[in-house]
């Protein structure tokens, strides 16, 4: 589509509204948050406007109104879903960490508060790009669609080497477990999600992201 900036990396699957940010048409960011398991509460901030800006541009563009959902993935890339949910476009680059606060006072950010260990609960928010760690925890996969009946399996072995991706697949797994799972990454870097039976509002510390090898970023985009 003219005007846009096709992604090439991981576009993001999560379809819950509080696994995504949301901009409104007048520049407000906004998340849905999970105080608890009974509990959730509609967040915003209204102190990034260029995050808002740059994120309603392509809302313009792809539907002619601003506002909408959309994500930062784990280097600062500012991810537009479009309406077919196949195809993601890039609209920037984003590194400040969104800061919001609940009712009582708590600031709700991506970064981990200090002192949070691996298998403690996650007190961020949901928003993450899906990951999946393998059945007997030797490998980390994501899935792209290629067209409408390819989907590319991407693995972690495949571009650090196995022994790399074991050692990655072994931090995910101590607190995941070895029969693997789906996994979540911020753009704060932090790894969080379920554990065996716990629900979408329980989700576990799996720690951040800097120890590890990963996923080379897509190349192709300016980042600073």
């Amino acid at each position: 589509m003219a005007g846009l900036t096709p992604y090439t990396g991981l576009v993001p699957s999560n379809v819950n509204r509080d696994a995504k940010y949301r901009v409104s048409a007048h520049g407000e960011i906004r998340l849905e948050y999970f105080i608890s398991h009974s509990m959730k509460e509609l967040l915003a901030t209204a102190d990034h406007s260029d995050l808002a800006d740059m994120v309603n541009a392509v809302k313009m563009v792809l539907n002619g109104v601003p506002g909408g959902p959309f994500y930062i993935n784990e280097w600062g890339d500012v991810l537009v879903k479009g309406g077919d949910g196949r195809s993601c476009y890039w609209a920037g680059h984003y590194d400040e960490r969104l800061e919001f606060k609940t009712e009582d006072g708590v600031v709700v950010s991506p970064s981990a508060p200090d002192g949070l260990q691996p298998g403690d609960a996650w007190p961020g928010p949901h928003v993450g790009i899906r990951y999946v760690l393998e059945a007997g925890a030797q490998d980390v996969k994501y899935e792209r669609v290629v067209s409408e009946r390819r989907v590319a399996i991407v693995h972690l072995s495949d571009e650090v080497g196995g022994p790399a991706a074991r050692e990655t697949a072994a931090r995910i797994s101590a607190v995941k477990g070895a029969s693997g799972g789906r996994f979540y990454i911020n753009e704060a870097g932090e790894m969080f999600g379920p554990v065996s039976s716990n629900d979408y509002a329980h989700f576990l510390y799996i720690g951040h992201l800097e120890a590890s090898r990963w996923f080379a970023a897509p190349s192709g985009y300016e980042r600073e």
